[in-house]
């Protein structure tokens, strides 16, 4: 198979993550269903964007939901749409949902375990038929997406309990993708530090730079929230350095290092 970059930022340098952008490689150009796994802040959001501009659905849409920051009397509307007068406040025009705002291009559902019990009924029958029912509704029409789900969470664990339904675990996990955690991946850190630098020194106009020291530090740090506590971390050495170069002791002053920290 022809080998493909993934078009948006998406720093790879380790084996489980060259293991990862294979798989994701031989999902971009097929219409089957994904879910990322892993824990928050390793990027899951980044990859499936990264799907999207890899496959051949780049020109359509990439409609993102964070299933669990929408409020749960108001996420069936979100996800499927509704026509006129379906509830007391629905606009008049009615209203499009994300899956069919998603179109010939890729719907992302995020914190996917968040979802409903009652609204995971509707969203097997649209990942089984590809066809939505507005809410309000009797008619129903075909819409033709790829579905990426995320999850930090074990929905295996969530169907022991009754949490999810049983038969939509198994129609999201058709292709499973683990991203480890950063503390697994350490190879990436210092590229993964270049790549932030280059970013928030552009953002505020700075020329900070990080001493090989003070990158080897990064690199034994545990980071629990993982890339997407290390883009915050550059961010605020950046921002706050007030020296040209971050060293050892700028780097201690904000990540909780627990015990001893390694001489230089």
């Amino acid at each position: 198979m022809e080998s493909k970059k993934p078009t948006f930022p998406f720093v790879i340098r380790s084996k489980p993550m060259l293991d990862v952008l294979h798989k994701m490689q031989m999902v971009c150009d097929v219409s089957a269903t994904v879910l990322l796994l892993g824990e928050s802040g390793v990027g899951k959001e980044i990859a499936a964007r990264a799907i999207h501009n890899m496959g051949n659905r780049s020109d359509g849409p990439f409609i993102p939901v964070n299933c669990g920051a929408i409020p749960e009397n108001l996420i069936e509307s979100e996800l499927f749409g509704y026509v006129e007068g379906a509830f007391t406040s629905a606009r008049k025009e009615g209203a499009k949902g994300k899956f069919t705002l998603a179109h010939k291009g890729i719907l992302f559902l995020d914190e996917v375990g968040e979802l409903p019990l009652n609204v995971q009924v509707k969203l097997l029958r649209v990942l089984q038929e590809r066809v939505v029912t507005p809410i309000g509704s009797t008619t129903s029409h075909p819409v033709d997406i790829q579905v990426i789900a995320a999850t930090n969470k074990s929905l295996e664990k969530m169907v022991k309990k009754g949490e999810f339904r049983e038969d939509l675990y198994y129609r999201l996990h058709v292709v499973p993708i683990h991203l480890p955690p950063l503390r697994n991946r350490v190879d990436e850190i210092p590229h993964l530090v270049q790549f932030f630098l280059q970013k928030y020194n552009t953002l505020y106009n700075r020329k900070v730079a990080f001493t090989p020291d003070a990158i080897d530090l990064l690199c034994i740090y545990q980071w629990p929230g993982n890339v997407r506590e290390l883009e915050n971390t550059v961010e605020r050495l950046v921002i706050t350095s007030g020296i040209p170069e971050v060293d050892v002791a700028l780097v201690t002053e904000v990540l909780p290092f627990k015990g001893p920290i390694p001489p230089s």
